[in-house]
């Protein structure tokens, strides 16, 4: 499929272009050479399949791949790099979802919602799946979130799906439909956001509503085979549009929820709340991460706090091992290798911190917008962070302790979701197109 030549890229390409000339990119050979050991890593992320990112950043919900090559910069304005770029019917800002050779991804405006399947190595659109077309409210959104900002799941044989109406739905490949549940998020004040996870026999929904004194906020465990509730426990937050994790502390699994003002772990199969931590304020959107023993989460107004797992109750005296203020961010969440935790904010200031103590190692002003969450690939080459800017800019740095841009590109198009990685290639959804970037 051919890629059009954008006919400008405007401002972005001008800061882009002086964040190159300052930083100087290094060629591939010296960033190999001059690459840290590898770090690391857990092997549920080593040890995935390669042809697969099936939920929101992937496995664990780490935000990081384990990848033979790195994907090389696209280029917008010559197409190099840029394998397919495919038009989707509506918009969206959730994330592609990869299994084998199929992607999904939803769009959705006031009054449609549907549901694509897209070929992974050519780009074509194989299918796409009204939802719900019988429900004729309008659901409560902001313009950063969409009518389609939530990423879906899958477990290779259905695809799952949520829209901010409050419709959670399950395909089969072909996109027939095989259940439809509906759940009242008329509190959501920007738009339902929060992706679903997939863990077992479940499919966890993240529906925080309001202030916590309406009562409104709660989890839901589905039977992912029948769409029928295992167990709905109501939660003692107020909205929020982050992704939960499942985690194995090596004793037991826990599902870690972020919202003002808890970090509380549940049991995946119950429902029964094992611990919460009192570190979260303002409007939460960035997700929690597992890393290094450790839960890490990080919000605007609040801090960036390391929580051992484990422990009954309210453990926020006893399980905390160090919070740390700085430039938080407010969407994109934290990524880390277990020696360093990265936080990027919407206003383009990329922290590095020590995840034993926090220490601050580096920050750095990039001059650009971000609503994307960093991404890690560990590469034979050495571990490289993908940063995709709010206007498409794409830059790749070195996973260390000092800043050190590898390469830059640019998408040609503005980004507000986080990239999906599998095939050896970077899937990316733009504002009007699913892009693919790859060097084959």
């Amino acid at each position: 499929m051919p890629n059009p030549r954008p006919a400008a890229i405007g401002v972005a390409a001008v800061v882009l272009t002086a964040l190159i000339a300052s930083c100087r990119p290094e060629t591939d050979r010296a960033a190999q050479a001059a690459a840290p050991d590898a770090r690391p890593l857990p092997a549920e992320v080593t040890e995935a399949p390669t042809d697969r990112w099936t939920r929101f950043r992937g496995p664990l919900g780490s935000g990081i791949a384990a990848l033979d090559e790195p994907p090389p910069p696209p280029d917008a304005q010559t197409g190099e790099g840029i394998l397919w770029r495919t038009s989707l019917p509506l918009p969206g800002a959730n994330s592609p979802v990869v299994w084998r050779d199929r992607i999904f991804v939803t769009g959705a405006d006031a009054s449609r919602r549907e549901v694509y399947c897209l070929d992974a190595q050519t780009g074509e659109l194989l299918w796409t799946t009204p939802v719900a077309e019988d429900w004729t409210g309008t659901p409560t959104t902001h313009a950063m979130t969409g009518y389609a900002a939530a990423t879906g799941t899958t477990d290779g044989e259905r695809v799952y799906e949520v829209f901010p109406t409050g419709h959670v739905v399950a395909l089969d490949f072909g996109g027939r439909p095989v259940w439809r549940r509906w759940f009242d998020m008329s509190e959501d004040i920007y738009g339902h956001a929060s992706s679903l996870v997939l863990h077992g026999e479940m499919l966890y929904v993240q529906i925080d509503l309001g202030k916590p004194d309406i009562g409104k906020s709660h989890m839901v465990a589905l039977d992912r085979l029948t769409g029928e509730t295992v167990w709905d426990i109501p939660r003692p937050v107020q909205g929020s549009w982050t992704t939960p994790i499942v985690i194995d502390t090596g004793e037991r699994e826990e599902l870690v929820t972020s919202a003002r003002p808890w970090v509380i772990a549940y049991d995946p199969a119950t429902g029964e709340e094992y611990w919460r931590v009192r570190c979260v304020e303002g409007d939460s959107a960035p997700s929690p991460i597992y890393a290094n023993g450790h839960i890490y989460v990080a919000n605007i107004y609040a801090e960036l706090t390391a929580i051992r797992p484990g422990g009954e109750g309210n453990v926020t005296g006893t399980h905390v091992s160090w919070s740390r203020r700085g430039r938080l961010p407010d969407i994109t969440s934290p990524l880390s290798d277990g020696e360093l935790v990265w936080t990027l904010s919407t206003g383009g200031v990329l922290e590095c911190h020590d995840a034993d103590d926090g220490a601050l190692h580096r920050r750095e002003r990039l001059g650009m917008r971000f609503r994307s969450s960093p991404t890690l690939c560990a590469t034979p080459f050495g571990d490289r962070v993908y940063l995709l800017g709010e206007a498409g800019e794409c830059l790749v740095i070195a996973a260390d302790r000092e800043f050190r841009l590898l390469s830059a590109g640019h998408l040609g198009e503005r980004v507000y979701s986080s990239p999906a990685f599998a095939h050896g290639r970077m899937y990316v959804r733009g504002v009007e197109h699913l892009l693919c970037v790859g060097g084959r």
